[in-house]
């Protein structure tokens, strides 16, 4: 049994560990402040930490899903109490994980808006971003 809880353990562990390490930490009260000069900019940067937490929840969110060690009730309880924790709940880690993904693109289409009142146009927008404007 401590073969297969620790198996799991490093197994979530590591998901959970890579996703935390992979959404930067801020200041409190942190503010962004963009201009003409780093609009498009720091929408790109944030696009980039969207697309890799995006990766890894396609990747890996399948991995949280836990398998009852046995076949006792115990067991298939705490499988199930894991997995609400882990994907089931409103609250759980791959719920948190994409609600921050969501507000990263939230904030990605307000930057897109603000380099549009700076003057820039539907192609440069784009351009910043590897697409093209049909």
């Amino acid at each position: 049994m401590n073969e297969t809880t620790g198996s799991f353990a490093t197994g979530v562990g590591a998901f959970v560990n890579e996703a935390i390490q992979a959404i930067p930490t801020a200041p409190p009260n942190a503010t962004l402040t963009v201009n003409h000069d780093n609009v498009l900019a720091a929408a790109k940067i944030i696009q980039t930490q969207i697309d890799a937490l995006d990766d890894m929840l396609r990747n890996k969110a399948p991995t949280l899903v836990v398998d009852a060690a046995a076949d006792d009730p115990v067991s298939q309880d705490a499988a199930r109490a894991w997995n609400y924790r882990l994907v089931g709940a409103d609250d759980s880690y791959a719920s948190r994980i994409t609600e921050y993904v969501l507000s990263l693109k939230k904030l990605v289409a307000q930057l897109k808006d603000s380099a549009k009142t700076y003057g820039f146009n539907e192609q440069d927008i784009a351009a910043t971003f590897g697409t093209t404007v049909v």
